[in-house]
């Protein structure tokens, strides 16, 4: 049974009636291009309940091209082909704010034309989509294939979807996610809890995600985060630093007794060499040139790729000695997991800066605070801008000459960082002693073996 109708349109395949409120067919008109759909009722013959109704693009734009409706109201696009003789109808997505009719017939022309290089486009589809249907699958699929072999940030990646994404859109198919599931099941939920960074952060790897599953496997048409907003909006740039008195608690807090001896080393390392934290629990022993002084960061584990060496001044190559001393045969890291082969994890440095914040009686202070205080200092210590990034590795994507004079600075470097020491034991007043706390014997052996 053939009905006519108005020219596809949004607002028109908007408007268009569940099939049980589908009038009987008006008398044709005068030729006018028109679409057209068939009522396919609940046993296939046409004087039962009607369940769904095809409309059809008279433009034939491509051909073949329509819009299911069915008897809840849901508007599906779908396209309807012959492969090797037989009819078949492929969906192409579900009607809505995200995904429109200019969406739909941009899918349905690339359909058209794999059918015309003699492949069914649905079975091509079904391929790509085996077990990424839902959003978890996808999450997982994008985490081991892209993330992890792409980002040194996979694991923060991984902590988001599975704690802000999967519990509340995670069984939902991809191709049924819209811009409101995102806004409101995902990122409100964020906002309201008071985290403004944690829900940009969200929207980034969500955008992420999707963008990766059209861009490698075409397992969707559009990306529903696409025209969103952060929902934090711009949150400004970070500028604490610790004060001198500040310091003087921080330094004090740094005890065995709370944080344990390689912890206590751990922090003071950071502060002294202002290098980030996951570069300093990262680093290896052959990195560490005891008779030059020097601690050379590879590219692999530098988050620039870039390779960075830095001058040790005499506090913090004592603590890598006293390291040296407290390793065991065969570790391979400075700060080696006694239970694995591997490093220490970022949360060992994060469980303690929580004791640290709490001993010290500091509030809003993060690991990354102690490098934004070493480089406002340097300031005061009249360190070049342009050795500060040298010092900190901050270097211009496609920066040639950085990969060449990486020892060109070195005694600069070195002079800086031996200011920058100074300045601070001078802060921490008297706690100098404390981070000399090695005994002769044990630096007299470390001469004597191995290094």
């Amino acid at each position: 049974m053939i009905f006519p109708c108005d020219r596809f349109t949004d607002r028109g395949i908007k408007a268009l009636p569940c099939p049980p409120e589908i009038a009987l067919p008006p008398e044709k008109g005068d030729g006018a291009s028109r679409a057209t759909y068939r009522v396919v009722t609940a046993d296939g013959s046409t004087g039962k309940e009607l369940r769904q109704a095809d409309y059809f693009d008279p433009e034939q734009n491509p051909s073949g091209f329509g819009v299911r409706v069915s008897y809840r109201g849901t508007k599906t696009f779908i396209f309807m082909y012959r492969y090797n003789g037989e009819k078949r109808r492929m969906k192409i997505g579900v009607f809505g704010p995200s995904f429109g009719l200019s969406a739909a017939r941009e899918v349905t022309r690339d359909a058209a034309e794999a059918v015309r290089k003699g492949r069914d486009p649905a079975s091509d589809r079904k391929a790509a989509r085996v077990r990424v249907d839902a959003v978890k699958d996808l999450a997982t699929r994008y985490i081991e294939e892209y993330a992890k072999p792409n980002k040194r940030s996979w694991k923060k990646d991984a902590q988001i979807l599975e704690r802000e994404v999967i519990p509340y859109i995670g069984r939902k198919r991809i191709v049924d996610v819209t811009r409101g599931d995102i806004r409101d099941e995902v990122l409100k939920r964020i906002v309201v809890r008071g985290a403004p960074v944690r829900a940009n952060h969200t929207l980034e790897v969500i955008r992420k995600m999707f963008n990766w599953a059209i861009q490698e496997h075409d397992l969707l048409p559009t990306n529903p985060a696409a025209l969103l907003q952060k929902p934090g909006g711009s949150v400004p740039g970070r500028s604490r630093y610790l004060s001198p008195s500040e310091f003087k608690r921080y330094w004090a807090a740094l005890t065995p007794e709370l944080i344990g001896e390689k912890g206590v080393i751990a922090f003071q390392l950071l502060t002294l060499t202002a290098q980030r934290e996951m570069e300093v629990i990262r680093a290896r022993w052959p990195e560490i040139d005891f008779e030059d002084e020097l601690w050379t960061i590879p590219a692999d584990n530098a988050k620039n790729r870039h390779e960075h060496v830095v001058p040790l001044a005499p506090q913090a190559l004592l603590l890598f000695r006293r390291l040296r001393a407290l390793a065991q045969p065969g570790d391979e890291f400075v700060f080696q997991s006694p239970l694995t082969l591997s490093h220490m994890r970022r949360v060992f440095i994060e469980k303690r800066i929580i004791k640290i914040r709490n001993a010290a009686g500091i509030d809003d202070f993060t690991v990354h605070d102690l490098r934004r205080s070493a480089t406002t200092y340097w300031g005061k210590l009249n360190i070049d801008p342009a050795l500060k990034k040298r010092l900190l590795n901050h270097t211009r994507r496609g920066d040639v000459t950085a990969i060449y004079d990486r020892f060109e600075y070195l005694d600069q470097k070195r002079e800086a960082l031996a200011k920058w020491e100074k300045l601070l034991l001078e802060m921490v007043r008297g706690r100098a002693e404390t981070l000399e706390r090695v005994s002769e014997a044990t630096v007299v052996a470390l001469r004597a073996g191995p290094q």
